[in-house]
């Protein structure tokens, strides 16, 4: 779910995924037959371009994204892109989302008693957003949404430097989303509650999936954080704190004290939210019967060394990582390396965004 209702489009057209992360932009085509693996037509990454191009989720440098945007499509594009309609993501940490339950009403009415509801809990005038829900059930006994809201300037540059470059965006919705999604394609175990981890490069969110996205979080510090934190500890530089880091990761080595000690501020403040998180949707979900059964790990940073055995062990929860790839069928397009195939999971799942999901 994302926000698409300032957008008008035909149905039957294809479209493609673009994540615009901190400091590059990733873009996948799939092709989606019934009873078929979705095999992919076209992916890419960009170069990396400056962090403040991008301040608090709005694009402040559209020069420097249209570069980097033309150059994955001119030099670094494997396969091809066959559409200018495109589904974007937005930044997780910028979006508000949670369940809401309302007393049974007319349709035509929820939108209105949404956006009195959300004045209650997001800090931001509401005249400042765009609000999006999804109907998860609705009977004699009320309604339960999911609502999403994001600040107007995060999607007014969005669709602004899409539309200067000739795309037609056809929704925007946060990462943790597009992520689900492809969670819920690729995992059998799917339809237990589970909680979401993506270890991006600046900051990790954390999600609830229970048959949706059920709240969402965000937390300061990813895999860059941690480099520069073992830099520190270790008094090595940059370079040699990532070698470390990708070699040792806080697994079992001889460096393991040093490393851990490194990266424990970071990932205490983690293990704290994800509890904080498991606490909320349980006293929401008292009477279900319905527990978070695992945790599921994703992004760059998800695939070092230690971190899932590290989470599992604090936190009590089998850990694992998703590996969605095989139900996504490459073609003759040659695959990225096991260790980048983590940066696509997220536009991965913005490619998999059927029709019905956005005309729904």
């Amino acid at each position: 779910m994302g926000i698409k209702s300032k957008f008008s489009f035909y149905k039957d057209q294809p479209l493609f995924g673009l994540d615009i992360g901190h400091s590059s932009m990733k873009v996948m085509q799939l092709e989606v037959a019934l009873n078929n693996r979705p095999k992919i037509l076209g992916y890419g990454v960009s170069n990396y371009y400056p962090q403040n191009a991008i301040e608090n989720g709005v694009i402040v440098n559209y020069d420097v994204l249209s570069q980097a945007l033309h150059e994955l499509f001119s030099e670094r594009l494997i396969g091809a892109i066959k559409t200018r309609r495109v589904a974007c993501t937005l930044p997780t940490s910028h979006t508000f989302s949670r369940p809401m339950k309302l007393p049974a009403m007319d349709k035509k009415d929820i939108a209105d008693a949404v956006h009195l509801e959300a004045e209650q809990y997001i800090p931001i005038p509401v005249d400042n957003l765009y609000i999006d829900f999804e109907i998860v059930y609705e009977g004699p006994g009320g309604i339960d949404l999911l609502v999403v809201a994001t600040p107007k300037n995060i999607i007014d540059s969005r669709t602004k430097f899409l539309q200067s470059l000739g795309l037609e965006p056809v929704a925007l919705e946060p990462t943790m989303n597009a992520s689900a999604r492809l969670f819920s394609l690729a995992d059998s175990s799917s339809n237990q509650p589970t909680i979401l981890i993506d270890f991006g490069s600046v900051a990790t969110d954390i999600a609830v999936f229970d048959k949706g996205i059920f709240v969402n979080s965000t937390v300061s510090g990813g895999s860059d954080t941690l480099t520069s934190l073992i830099s520190n500890q270790l008094g090595i530089g940059i370079s040699e704190a990532y070698v470390y880091k990708s070699h040792y990761g806080i697994g079992s080595s001889d460096k393991l004290d040093h490393m851990l000690m490194a990266a424990k501020p970071m990932l205490e403040a983690l293990t704290r939210e994800v509890r904080k998180i498991i606490r909320y949707y349980l006293e929401r979900s008292a009477g279900t019967g319905r527990k978070i059964s695992q945790i599921v790990t994703l992004g760059g940073g998800a695939t070092m060394r230690g971190f899932n055995e590290y989470l599992a062990e604090q936190l009590n929860l089998p850990t694992k990582g998703l590996d969605p790839w095989h139900k996504i069928d490459f073609g003759k397009l040659e695959p990225p390396s096991q260790l980048a195939r983590s940066m696509y999971v997220t536009v991965a799942g913005e490619a998999i965004l059927r029709p019905e999901e956005i005309f729904g």
